[in-house]
């Protein structure tokens, strides 16, 4: 949340993310990892010398000036020069002895000389040096000239079981921000043959690493060493550079030497290292961020700060969550990198390189080899953790908004949505809740405790959710249960000498809860959970908000609640002599509108290390609390603040488009459920955006309607006429494609698949889908090219790769195979101009050729729709081709040992199988379907392109159909809704069938049907023009449709979760 007053309370913020010595002679000589090199002498650590050490200042004449008339010795230490006062007329800061100086020529080893608006002859007057060419990394023009860094040797080498072990000397000292360290030592483990990880640190004193609490890392994170590794890993010796090289294409993919910057800087708060990149590098992810560049980052110009701030999605500006991860594409291969750091970072992008400058911690990197994009994310999760599988009921719509007034106007919400046949499974309330914003308490004459029970108890009966906000704030009030109960069992954050941190938020004066200590705080908080279920049912579920942690004050506050000057650590250096990462887009300092960094945690950890980690550690401790409060049930729990989660956005256009970068990069970060705010949270949206909103968000991951106190509602039914039939009909897509969505959150689950994808994630060799971010896919299947200006009636949607592509919703074939053949950025023929009239026609969704998709006929819950029986969508490669899976459970429990998988496959020839497999193995038992609340029938089977086969390298040319005939087909109903418009068009449809008829030599008529051995008796079920029928005895009823060359089969009624097959010949 943004500071405001506490007059002032207009804005919250949303979360949805629910929810790592002798010097050899041989300079710059190569080993490689296998190669162990002749041992030479052990270092021996000991502290680089002081700017004023006697060895390098200690001299009277001849002293070269360093700085300019009045300098201080501060800005002098800075410049890294000898400081010494004298009556003489001798300059007082000067160059040490046999040191020299120059002039960085790479903007990212800039740092600021100057001042806002300074000149080049006040830079020069500095002895600094002056660049005044514009670039984006907001790097001085004005900075100061610097020593040369000469970094690290290897001092001796040691091959192990399992990869290296190497110690290094300093060489010379950099001194960038502080004293180097003299000694650091190289361990590099091959863990996997996909992934190494180079830990660099000191070996004589522990530093802050990233606590083994807070990444879930699964079992099979063990090292695999006994299997032929991916990658080869080598250094140079002098100075001490190090590369991972992908063996199969002999690249490096990490490479530190890097020409013009410092090979390592390693000082007590501040690291240095880089890494090459080839020119334009495809380099995504770094986060949270909202990037003008999109979803690819800029590599010509970025300064990327990791450091979780409460900002309303600034653009170019560091957010709420922490995630300094990337993947990066070369030559249609993938890789990834993972900095384990939760410090303070700046990421910098520029011409050819990538560097990281972390101020504090160790330099721990993790490489992952993939190589397909999916493998990178899947070796990534399975450091971090998997994500957490959703409870089935949170993949639906919800309705949230700042601003309720009363309970009231909730439970009108609630009627509204069902009066308009509006699907609905969460019903959220901020803040508004509460008795005086205190956490678990509610106001008593807007929301009695009784009639937000009544609710939630009416919500459950319903099948849907109440969801409840809880700010991390605890506030300072003798006899508010949670603050009595904290303070005598140690449960928050305080100073070194063991005194809360005051801080400032909605309640006022509050104290923060240490998530770090996973004994106290964890059990007092759990308490806290259990009590309010006690209170209003076990249908409440928490969404954890401002927890960056977020804080109306810069640092600690003083007693009365205005902001405080800053207070720190004794020993702790001026803000001038440390380095200031690019937080808010302008070195902002650390505590801005958070808790002061000389906060400490119970473990003795400093908050200046765990800032990253606040939000991440809240939401375990809040999952580990939902988990003792309601055994085996899947916590649903959204956390605005994550690390290794969008922000609030503004209802403009431009957020409605940088929304699908934004979740893509969630889905890189092993975070699948994410979404943000439809219509927008901030400002009055307007019906064409709204409406355009709706579309689109109902695909989101999650997918919920938020905005802020005082902005004109937008629930749906605010615009009866527009967006009201739009949502309704985005949200029965959405509801139809719940079974789908299930399974890629299953799948995601257990690989850390994204379930929002960018188009090269299923197209890696596709050189357009590497720069398109305004389409997306749904799983591997679906491709969704949304309408996102003012006014857009057309999107010119891009279709990757060489195969087919079908409308979803009309089934027509919309691009041909190219037999083969890879994507040329030159050629336009994988272009196609979609409607997307903003009333009349859905969303654009595309299929692509070879999936199988399930659907069901959509409800107004998820609870009632996995009731419905299923359809299957079959849309196939030029080889007659497809497949797909679902994965059913109860959609409740955390374990549990009634699941299937199912598993169809269409072979070519028309052989369409379904196989289940499941825990047991007598497979599934009668009466499983009731036992997991799922259908277990399948209704209906449509198979899409058989009518362009073998020879045929162009769509078939269909008339264009009227506007409400695409926006009507919306599969599961389809067809009901076609009879009454093929009722019509029947001649055209016959005209239509002769012209194909005539160019191609033969109409589409099906010649036989067998259903699981049964054999289907066409002639006795023939209607009309023979292109559809129903058999009598079985029911089992077909359409061939000559018009798009789809067949439909309903009536089929197989079971599920049984073994089956379908067969048919076309003549």
């Amino acid at each position: 949340m943004s500071h405001k007053t506490p007059s002032r309370p207009t804005a919250r913020r949303p979360t949805f993310r629910a929810i790592l010595g002798a010097l050899s002679l041989l300079s710059l000589t190569a080993f490689q990892a296998d190669a162990l090199p002749q041992p030479v002498s052990p270092v021996h650590h000991h502290l680089a010398p002081r700017a004023d050490d006697p060895e390098s200042c200690s001299f009277y004449w001849g002293r070269e000036d360093c700085g300019y008339v009045g300098i201080n010795e501060q800005t002098c230490r800075q410049r890294q020069c000898c400081w010494e006062p004298s009556m003489a007329p001798i300059p007082w800061c000067f160059q040490k002895k046999d040191q020299e100086y120059q002039c960085a020529s790479d903007m990212a080893s800039r740092r600021d000389c100057g001042f806002m608006g300074i000149t080049s002859d006040q830079c020069n007057q500095r002895n600094c040096c002056w660049d005044a060419t514009a670039n984006k990394i907001n790097a001085p023009f004005c900075f100061f000239r610097q020593s040369t860094c000469k970094g690290y040797s290897v001092q001796s080498a040691k091959s192990t079981d399992h990869g290296w072990t190497l110690d290094l000397g300093l060489e010379g000292s950099c001194q960038r921000f502080g004293q180097d360290l003299t000694g650091l030592r190289v361990d590099v483990d091959f863990e996997t043959e996909s992934r190494v990880r180079v830990k660099i640190l000191d070996p004589t004193k522990a530093r802050y690493e990233v606590p083994e609490i807070a990444l879930d890392s699964p079992e099979s994170t063990a090292r695999r060493t006994n299997v032929e590794r991916s990658y080869a890993f080598n250094y140079t010796e002098n100075p001490f550079t190090f590369s991972v090289t992908r063996i199969s294409t002999g690249e490096k993919i990490f490479d530190s030497n890097v020409a013009g910057l410092d090979s390592l800087v390693f000082e007590d708060e501040y690291l240095e290292i880089s890494t090459a990149l080839p020119q334009d590098a495809n380099i995504y992810g770094f986060g949270e961020v909202v990037s003008k560049s999109g979803f690819r980052r800029d590599t010509e110009g970025t300064r990327q700060a990791i450091w979780a701030r409460d900002a309303a999605t600034p653009v170019d500006e560091n957010l709420y969550g922490s995630h300094p991860f990337h993947l990066e594409m070369r030559n249609g291969l993938a890789h990834g990198v993972f900095l384990r750091n939760s410090n303070g970072m700046d990421v910098m992008l520029s011409s050819k390189k990538l560097t990281y400058k972390v101020i504090g911690g160790i330099i721990d990197f993790t490489v992952f080899l993939g190589p397909k994009p999916n493998d990178v994310i899947d070796q990534y999760t399975e450091v971090i953790g998997r994500p957490h599988m959703p409870p089935a009921w949170s993949l639906g719509f919800h309705q949230c908004r700042y601003g309720y007034g009363n309970i009231d106007e909730v439970e009108t919400v609630v009627r509204r949505y069902r009066e308009s046949n509006l699907p609905l499974d969460g019903v959220w309330i901020d803040i508004d809740y509460m008795e005086k914003f205190r956490d678990f308490t509610y106001d008593p004459l807007r929301f009695p405790q009784s009639r937000v029970k009544a609710l939630a108890d009416n919500l459950k009966a319903n099948n849907q959710s109440m969801i409840l906000i809880l700010d991390p704030g605890i506030p300072l009030v003798p006899g508010y249960k949670p603050y009595d109960q904290g303070m005598n069992e140690g449960v928050f954050i305080t100073t070194k000498d063991g005194k809360p941190i005051e801080g400032r938020v909605w309640p006022g004066q509050t104290y923060f809860p240490d998530f770090m200590n996973t004994n106290e705080t964890w059990t007092w908080w759990t308490r806290q959970l259990k009590e309010m279920h006690q209170d209003i049912g076990n249908n409440v579920h928490p969404w954890i908000d401002m927890n960056e942690p977020s804080n109306f004050c810069n640092g600690e506050c003083q007693a009365e609640g205005s902001a405080a000057n800053k207070k720190r650590a004794d020993g702790d250096a001026e803000p001038a002599l440390k380095y200031m990462i690019n937080n808010g887009g302008r070195q902002a300092p650390l505590d801005e509108k958070t808790i002061a960094e000389n906060a400490f945690h119970k473990n003795g950890m400093r908050m200046l290390d765990t800032h990253n980690l606040y939000g991440h550690m809240e939401a375990k401790a809040t999952r580990q609390g939902m988990l003792e409060s309601l055994p085996n049930t899947r916590p649903f729990i959204l956390t605005r603040s994550s690390f290794a989660g969008t922000g609030d956005n503004w209802s403009q256009w431009e957020h409605l488009q940088y929304s699908i970068p934004g979740i893509l990069n969630f889905g890189l970060f092993g975070i699948p459920f994410t979404g943000a705010d439809i219509c927008g949270f901030i400002g009055d949206t307007n019906e064409e955006l709204c409406l355009r909103w709706q579309q689109l968000g109902a695909l989101y991951p999650f997918a919920r309607n938020h905005n802020t106190i005082g902005a004109a509602s937008q629930e749906p039914y605010v615009w009866p006429n527009t967006v009201l039939p739009a949502a309704r009909r985005s949200l029965e897509l959405r509801y139809s494609l719940i079974s789908y969505y299930y399974t890629l959150f299953q799948q995601s689950h257990q690989s850390g698949k994204p379930v929002w994808q960018p188009l090269f994630f299923q197209f890696p060799d596709d050189p357009i889908a590497l720069k398109v971010d305004q389409q997306f896919m749904i799983g591997d299947a679906l491709m969704v090219s949304p309408a996102l200006t003012k006014g857009q009636i057309n999107v010119n949607a891009y279709f990757p790769g060489n195969g087919r592509w079908f409308d979803y919703a009309t089934h027509e074939c919309l691009i041909e195979s190219d037999n083969g053949s890879k994507p040329d950025p030159k050629r336009g023929h994988r272009y196609r101009s979609l409607s997307s009239k903003a009333e009349q026609d859905p969303i654009p969704v595309s299929i692509a050729g070879g999936h199988v998709v399930p659907i069901q006929n959509p409800k107004l819950t998820v609870a009632a729709t996995r009731l419905e029986p299923v359809s299957l969508v079959v849309a196939m490669t030029q080889d007659g081709l497809a497949q797909g899976k679902a994965f059913i459970d109860d959609g409740v429990s955390v374990k549990s040992d009634d699941w299937a998988s199912v598993e169809w496959r269409l072979s070519a020839g028309g052989q369409f199988t379904s196989t289940v497999t499941t825990a047991s193995a007598a497979g599934v038992q009668a009466g499983f379907g009731a036992k997991v609340q799922h259908s277990d029938t399948v209704e209906r089977i449509i198979i899409m392109g058989l009518n362009q086969g073998e020879g045929q390298n162009a769509p078939s040319k269909v008339q264009k159909r009227k506007d409400g005939d695409r926006a009507s087909i919306l599969l599961h109903k389809a067809s009901n809704r076609r009879k009454s418009h093929n009722s019509k068009e029947l001649p055209r449809v016959k005209n239509m069938a002769a012209a194909d008829a005539g160019a191609s030599g033969k109409v589409l008529k099906l010649a036989s049907l067998n259903v699981n051995g049964a054999q289907i008796p066409l002639q006795q079920g023939i209607v009309g023009d023979e292109q559809k029928g129903q058999d009598p005895a079985s029911g089992v009823a077909w359409e061939v449709n000559q018009q798009v060359g789809s067949l439909s089969l309903s009536g089929v009624k197989m079971n599920l979760f049984d073994n089956w097959h379908v067969s048919w010949t076309l003549q």
